[in-house]
């Protein structure tokens, strides 16, 4: 009688079991996305809408999508890691995700169960890691290369420049045909992206942001000297209005768009405000000039990530795994961002071998992302913040053949002691 009580006590709690597993599986999951604006709210909010309510159907998982601010996203996301509330699926900046990874705010992935990391443009996967394990799965990319004005290109008689020195040569023609400050427009002291910028002709000068070890900085030596003056020099010399050293990117951007200059460095995004805002402008995008050292250009971009304490994170894998199906991800980047797409396979589709996109995406193959650091937000603000400091001497008349140097070897000791911060 006992055994066969302690039997039927053993099934009665094996039953309970399964039936609480059963319950566990079937009930029913809701998670929160968090996302920026990445194209106009009337199109944006209504498609990933769309996709959650089709994806429920699919799934049976409910999704809660709120759309946040690039200004806010920062304090939501990292009030989240201390609350352990708010967003189960969130988009993070290529250049947050690592920083987000050392502050223990996000999940660790298996990338194999997205597809690999060869399942992805090398840069952007290289965004989501940190100390060798990934954190985040790569979204959509980002890159910048040289929008021209054709016509005024053919009035000056010139050709899209394809180094450094034949885009001096075309300023020098554009300017001579249309008046100083008509060459490029150019970000100046309020960019807060000013780095981006930079360092596209940095690296094609053949220099680095930091050393092979990432414990030093590097871009304050000859190659980093030369870049900067290079920069600086296409407003001394009026190629570029003396407005643009003070000017932030939607600024430069608008000079372009509007067609006021013929050149500006821009990425795949300015396309939708060229059709928005001056459709008939007649433009061309070619790659990224070559500098000494070869082409080179920035590998931006959006990761989604899965917050560490949520409780929810195989839905919220099915979710990222959803939203990066090709068709899927052929739709955000092609007919609502008009950015470009994280993954090999989404590159296949045809409509990016034509046209501008054939040359953005010919860009990002060999574009360069920022090194994984916890410490980049530091190290990013120090140089920024140092070349600010070169361009308003400019403005202000005290800048001289020392002036870069100077603020160069400033930029260096702050990266060098946040660098000692690095975990």
């Amino acid at each position: 009688m006992k055994k066969m009580w302690r039997t039927g006590l053993l099934g009665l709690i094996c039953l309970l079991v399964l039936m609480t597993s059963m319950a566990t599986i079937s009930a029913p999951v809701t998670i929160t996305f968090w996302a920026m604006t990445n194209a106009p709210d009337e199109v944006h909010i209504p498609w990933v809408e769309g996709k959650a309510a089709e994806f429920e159907r699919q799934t049976g998982i409910k999704v809660n999508f709120e759309q946040i601010g690039w200004d806010d996203a920062w304090q939501k996301i990292t009030t989240a890691f201390v609350t352990g509330e708010g967003a189960d699926v969130f988009q993070v900046g290529t250049t947050w995700n690592p920083q987000f990874a050392a502050a223990g705010g996000l999940e660790e992935l298996n990338i194999a169960e997205f597809g690999g990391k060869d399942a992805f443009m090398k840069a952007n996967f290289e965004s989501t890691t940190y100390k060798g394990k990934c954190y985040g799965v790569p979204w959509f990319a980002e890159t910048r290369a040289l929008f021209y004005n054709v016509d005024m290109f053919n009035k000056a008689g010139v050709q899209p420049p394809k180094t450094h020195d034949e885009l001096l040569k075309v300023s020098a023609k554009i300017v001579e045909t249309f008046g100083e400050g008509s060459a490029i427009a150019l970000a100046g002291t309020n960019a807060w992206d000013l780095l981006h910028n930079w360092s596209i002709i940095l690296w094609a000068n053949g220099g680095q942001l930091l050393t092979n070890d990432n414990k030093y900085a590097m871009f304050n030596n000859e190659a980093g000297v030369s870049a900067m003056k290079w920069y600086v020099d296409l407003v001394r010399k009026g190629y570029a209005s003396k407005a643009c050293a003070e000017y932030n990117q939607p600024q430069a951007d608008a000079a372009f768009v509007n067609g006021n200059v013929a050149m500006c460095y821009m990425g795949p995004w300015n396309i939708a405000n060229i059709e928005l805002e001056n459709p008939s402008l007649n433009y061309g995008v070619v790659e990224p000039p070559a500098g000494p050292k070869g082409k080179a250009s920035f590998s931006g971009g959006s990761n989604l990530a899965i917050l560490k304490a949520s409780r929810n994170k195989e839905a919220a894998k099915a979710w990222i795994k959803f939203l990066l199906k090709t068709e899927n991800m052929v739709e955000y980047t092609r007919d609502l961002t008009h950015m470009l797409p994280a993954q090999v396979e989404v590159f296949a589709d045809p409509y990016y071998d034509s046209g501008v996109w054939k040359t953005f995406k010919t860009t990002l193959e060999y574009a360069t992302a920022y090194p994984t650091l916890g410490v980049w937000g530091d190290i990013e603000n120090a140089v920024q913040q140092e070349f600010a400091g070169v361009l308003a001497a400019y403005v202000n008349g005290t800048y001289d053949e020392n002036t870069v140097k100077l603020y160069l070897n400033r930029a260096a000791d702050k990266v060098n002691e946040a660098l000692k911060r690095e975990k």
